[in-house]
């Protein structure tokens, strides 16, 4: 089982725009768990493109919140695309700012940097999280096969693959 273990150094804006330094603990109440992933096709989306004479899209970099409130993970719908992952399906996402709306369901691999582990056939939601410097949310669809351990007072985490 591999372990991620984290505890970031965190700088935001103050009152006055002031960017400042703030505790771990600081850090990890504003920002939540975050880990670096990667976006992209899986092997046979691949395979197929290079069958056809085709190049595959680059995999794309970025942060991933763990959220437990998702049941589902979620993928930046732009990032998606950018990664040329397929859209297999649509699906009804609700939030707490909204009712179910119709939403595009992505299949690729997400990768969680530092720990070397991927995830093959992701049926992600795609959302828009760009905007929260996201570009996916780890869902409690994935978190079942994890151990997570959020230590508020020390302001880490450490994430159980």
């Amino acid at each position: 089982m591999a372990v991620f273990n984290a505890r970031f150094k965190f700088r935001e804006k103050d009152r006055n725009g002031n960017i400042v330094s703030v505790t771990p603990k600081e850090g990890l109440w504003l920002r939540g768990p975050r880990v670096q992933v990667t976006l992209s096709q899986i092997e046979t989306q691949i395979t197929a493109l290079a069958d056809k004479g085709e190049t595959p899209a680059p995999p794309v970099a970025g942060w991933a919140l763990i959220d437990t409130g998702a049941t589902m993970t979620c993928v930046d719908r732009a990032a998606a695309q950018r990664a040329s992952l397929p859209c297999v399906d649509t699906g009804l996402m609700s939030s707490t700012t909204h009712a179910s709306e119709p939403v595009p369901i992505f299949s690729g691999r997400i990768n969680i940097e530092g720990v070397s582990r991927y995830v093959d056939s992701l049926r992600a939601y795609g959302a828009n999280l760009e905007p929260l410097g996201l570009i996916a949310l780890v869902g409690r669809d994935l978190l079942a096969s994890c151990v997570l351990v959020y230590n508020g007072l020390d302001g880490s985490f450490s994430l159980s693959i």
